[in-house]
């Protein structure tokens, strides 16, 4: 009895290390302080929440998962944006990590001084980690950068990360600055020069 008891331990102490090897990610949820311009013009403030969530498996070949939203309610402005991405983990240690990848990103619920509009912008995607020595405390930066058909936008952000294990999970405190900017051209029949930008602060959930 003691030996299966011990058997089936074992088995399954093996079967959870497998299983942590084979899927992983991170839910990440933020306040971002926005201070809005349009057209180089202050265009107002506001602070809303962000979300992302990304899923990584060890399979060769075969991209990771990452997804987003974001939105802005300036004055003369509006949108909602959502990212799709592709990525690779080309540097995955305990001190140094690097993606990169590519997706697109969709505007939605968008207005121009009244005007609805909505579309899609490709993009490529980079984002990297820094860990300091002998301390809990990560440096990071991240985004996406889109050009296409006389289009460009930009979504930046960098930053510091405490981070402290739960066992199954780490937490990740973070707090930082993202700027995120359009120049668009008859996009969906609008123009749209806009930069949102501020401090964040938010909590990073890693499996």
């Amino acid at each position: 009895m003691k030996k299966t008891a011990l058997s089936l331990l074992l088995a399954a102490t093996a079967f959870s290390s497998h299983a942590d090897m084979l899927l992983g990610g991170d839910v990440e949820m933020n306040l971002w302080q926005q201070n809005y311009e349009y057209n180089q013009q202050d265009n107002g403030d506001e602070m809303t929440y962000t979300i992302e969530a990304s899923l990584e498996h060890p399979i060769p070949l075969v991209p990771n998962v990452k997804i987003a939203q974001s939105a802005v309610d300036a004055d003369n402005f509006e949108y909602t944006k959502q990212d799709f991405t592709l990525y690779y983990e080309i540097l995955d240690n305990d001190l140094v990590s690097v993606d990169v990848g590519a997706g697109i990103s969709r505007l939605v619920d968008a207005k121009v001084n009244s005007t609805d509009f909505e579309g899609y912008l490709p993009h490529v995607y980079g984002a990297a980690e820094i860990g300091i020595p002998a301390t809990p405390l990560f440096l990071f930066a991240k985004g996406w950068v889109a050009s296409f058909d006389g289009d460009t936008g930009s979504d930046l952000q960098g930053g510091v990360q405490y981070s402290f294990g739960m066992g199954l999970f780490d937490i990740e405190l973070q707090g930082g600055y993202r700027i995120q900017k359009f120049d668009l051209n008859d996009f969906d029949h609008v123009d749209l020069d806009s930069k949102a930008q501020g401090v964040f602060v938010g909590v990073n959930l890693d499996f």
